[in-house]
């Protein structure tokens, strides 16, 4: 180790900071305040399940803590982690020698999947936190994970000492006869039991991870985060038939690479950690296949790799099995779109945004608009309008896409312009469901917002859109003015310290600035030019961060491939539509695209008398018209997808309104 941190083999994540708006100021039930515990029973209650840990020492003591450890266990699995931590607070109010408990809500406000790295160390260090009652911190705070993390291990000295301090008065007393009364412990239902080897290990390895707050979030992974890693590989490896002991040591082997686990779409493992973790994780889920934990990191351990499909039955249990756990319920889907089943895709994140339209009239405090939590509920809704485009699903697209904006939009940015570096980005999607299906009247009737620096994504979105929405029409004056002004908008350097998941919005402009230049250009006749425009785009595309979804949403192939079957390249158009059936399969856009190609490509095979591949082009042809076929027996597939992009020329002169 030579004092530096590891360079990453991929992309670097971006770089920016969460503000966790102030506990006091989030919105409550009537009746509930900062310091309340969430309801165990009654219409506020939550369902996540009905997963218990059977053996949890000292939470039995009262019939309360136990019910909040197994709400708080189940809450933490289904990545609901701040009311998790109330959970586990209130546990402790109930059963205070529960020391798991102090160690488990510590996790809660550590690294994750979704939060790690710089945006985690550089955002959750509160040092006011120190001094402050646990409910009245910003969530997540290192300093309330150190805080726990070590009352769990002074938890543990404080119940040896006691055991310790028994067996003595126990020896005096058969020694002494005459022994004082106050000498002899008295051994009642009272007295906690001592904590078991298992849970000391265990919460030893969550007090490595945690007991750094401020740590250098350059060197927080081989500070701490490698360290709790190998701590957990030991407790796991003398008890690896245990889940929960399985899961976080998982979560410690994949959190140091979340997203970038596979070299994507070859699905080479990136590090031995992802071959040690696969091995672990489908062991595990031979003996628990339904512990949402495991099948959670599942998914996410394949969806970058070649065989996603190896994941579909870890899918099953997160489905319909943990009503109120909107994150699991999503999960799924992130399978569902790279096996091309986008009618699940849309079904299930519509299910994910009923649980937790529950979970956010429940607990406004921790899953309101300005609790950590709602970034999950977005991602919901920006999952379900991706599967919609990709599926030809036009009005359910819209339908989400509105439903989402009359949310995040600008009336609730204005009023927490702090959330506006992780939620903005999500405030465009109607603009890119336009877009896809080719509305080009629409688009050019979109007022751009008030303010245009604090609605960056959404301003710099409807000026591409109507860079290409002038183009398609044939008016390039007016074209080029708009993406002028978009070039001006993605300048700015907020775009360097916006996000949408894994990309920062400056990376996902720079990708749309070539794709609308090369269109531009292809209006003007310049095809030489335009198509590497578009080649560029499709490559610079392909170089984004892993995302789930897709960092932007509609593929440029379409564009790249149409355009050059528009102009007679049937072969090349032909190759781009294959390669993009890999990355998106059963999509009916590329399904189109590719059917036409194939359509030249058998009429020159006929013309030159070459029977053998004419009739290869032909079965070819029809089994992909079978598919595309399928594609439309969705209830939502409303839309008649006839070219693989609407920027392409249509075969008839219907009303594009």
């Amino acid at each position: 180790m030579n004092g530096q941190p590891e360079a990453r083999r991929d992309h670097e994540l971006p770089k920016w900071q969460y503000h966790a708006p102030d506990p006091q100021q989030h919105r409550h039930l009537e009746g509930e305040t900062v310091m309340s515990f969430p309801p165990l029973d009654g219409p506020h209650a939550l369902d996540v399940g009905e997963y218990s840990r059977s053996n949890v020492t000292n939470v039995d003591m009262n019939e309360k803590g136990r019910a909040y450890f197994d709400l708080g266990l189940r809450s933490m699995l289904s990545y609901q982690h701040e009311i998790a931590s109330k959970c586990f607070l209130a546990s402790l109010e109930y059963s205070p020698h529960c020391a798991l408990a102090h160690g488990l809500l510590a996790l809660c406000h550590a690294p994750n999947y979704n939060f790690k790295g710089q945006p985690y160390y550089c955002s959750a260090n509160h040092y006011e936190d120190i001094d402050k009652h646990d409910l009245l911190c910003l969530f997540p705070s290192q300093q309330v994970a150190e805080r726990h993390s070590k009352l769990a291990m002074e938890k543990v000295e404080e119940i040896r000492k006691l055991h310790r301090s028994t067996i003595s008065k126990r020896k005096g007393k058969k020694g002494k006869k005459g022994a004082k009364k106050s000498e002899v412990a008295v051994d009642n239902k009272d007295t906690p039991s001592k904590i078991t080897d298992m849970e000391v290990q265990w919460l030893a390895a969550i007090r490595i991870l945690t007991c750094c707050p401020g740590v250098n979030p350059d060197l927080s992974d081989e500070t701490v985060g490698r360290p709790y890693a190998e701590a957990m590989r030991k407790v796991y490896q003398k008890h690896n038939d245990d889940p929960d002991i399985t899961y976080c040591f998982v979560e410690a082997l994949v959190v140091p690479n979340a997203w970038n686990l596979y070299e994507y779409p070859s699905g080479n493992p990136l590090s031995a950690d992802v071959v040690e973790t696969r091995d672990v994780l489908e062991r595990a889920l031979a003996l628990h296949p339904q512990h949402a934990g495991l099948c959670h990191l599942y998914v996410h351990l394949m969806e970058m790799s070649a065989q996603p499909e190896k994941a579909l039955s870890a899918c099953a249990p997160l489905r319909d099995q943990i009503p109120h756990a909107g994150h699991l319920i999503h999960m799924p889907t992130h399978i569902d779109v790279l096996v091309g089943d986008y009618e699940s895709c849309v079904k299930y994140n519509q299910a994910a945004v009923l649980a937790d339209r529950h979970v956010m009239q429940c607990s406004p405090s921790t899953a309101g608009k300005e609790s950590f939590y709602f970034g999950y509920i977005v991602h919901n809704y920006h999952m379900a309008t991706y599967g919609a485009i990709l599926g030809g699903m036009e009005g359910k697209a819209i339908e989400v896409a509105k439903e989402l904006i009359g949310i995040v939009n600008e009336e609730m940015l204005t009023e927490f312009p702090d959330l506006a570096a992780y939620l903005e980005s999500y405030s465009a999607l109607d603009v890119h469901v336009m877009i896809r299906f080719g509305r080009w009247k629409q688009i050019l009737e979109i007022e751009l917002p008030k303010d245009q620096r604090l609605m960056l994504y959404r301003s710099a979105s409807t000026r591409f859109a109507r860079a290409l929405a002038y183009a398609a029409t044939g008016n390039i004056v007016e074209a080029n003015k708009e993406a002028d002004h978009f070039d001006n908008l993605r300048k700015d350097e907020e775009a360097n310290f916006r996000i949408l998941h894994n990309n920062t919005i400056s990376d996902l402009f720079a990708v749309d600035a070539v794709m609308m230049r090369g269109e531009i250009a292809y209006r003007e006749g310049k095809y030489d030019g335009a198509f590497a425009l578009l080649r560029k785009a499709v490559d610079m595309q392909d170089n984004l961060n892993y995302d789930e979804p897709w960092g932007i949403m509609q593929p440029f192939r379409h564009a790249l491939g149409g355009l050059l079957l528009e102009q007679g390249h049937a072969e090349e158009a032909a190759q781009v539509f294959r390669k993009d059936l890999v990355f998106h399969p059963k999509n009916p856009w590329a399904l189109v695209g590719l059917i036409q190609c194939l359509k030249q490509i058998e009429g020159i095979h006929s013309c030159c008398s070459s029977k053998c591949s004419a009739n290869d082009v032909t079965a070819e042809i029809a089994n992909l018209e079978q598919e595309l076929r399928r594609t439309k027996e969705s209830e939502w597939a409303d839309y008649d997808v006839v070219v693989a992009c609407e920027c392409c020329q249509h075969p008839d002169t219907k009303d594009k309104a």
